[in-house]
């Protein structure tokens, strides 16, 4: 698998999760040097971009790649430190799950959805563990590709 293949099927991926959480935005990150690079996006507003590359300390992200565990919350104004996140003001998300993209025992990236509306339930561990599953199918997919 080549870059190009890498990225349509992380595309994809994200896109199908995306419409599954019903979230806004979904996107597979490719993290490295503290830099969080939006390396596929599926999103209603048009935002963020591929290829678009933010410090890791300003994105929710940084928390996924620190503990290399699964964060899902349904309402980020009422959870104590995210809603002081810095990003928070700028991107009020009141919904994110994201997962480590797990690649020889690192963290490559996040696979992580966000909605600024609230969600009515809170993602259930078969949510949880879906989205999971399609970070190691992305995994699987990395280790293939020749970069």
């Amino acid at each position: 698998m080549d870059v190009m293949e890498l990225r349509a099927l992380c595309k994809e991926i994200t896109r199908e999760t995306r419409v599954a959480f019903d979230t806004m935005v979904g996107i597979t990150s490719h993290i490295h040097d503290d830099r969080y690079e939006v390396f596929a996006v599926d999103s209603v507003t048009g935002t963020p971009q591929a290829g678009e590359i933010f410090g890791l300390n300003g994105v929710y992200c940084r928390e996924v790649c620190k503990t290399k565990r699964t964060i899902a919350l349904t309402e980020i104004n009422g959870v104590p430190g995210l809603c002081l996140h810095p990003l928070y003001k700028f991107i009020p998300c009141e919904v994110y799950i994201s997962s480590p993209i797990m690649v020889d025992g690192s963290v490559w990236g996040t696979l992580n959805f966000t909605s600024m509306v609230t969600r009515d339930n809170p993602f259930s561990a078969e949510g949880i563990r879906y989205n999971e599953a399609q970070a190691a199918k992305i995994a699987a997919a990395i280790a293939q590709t020749v970069f």
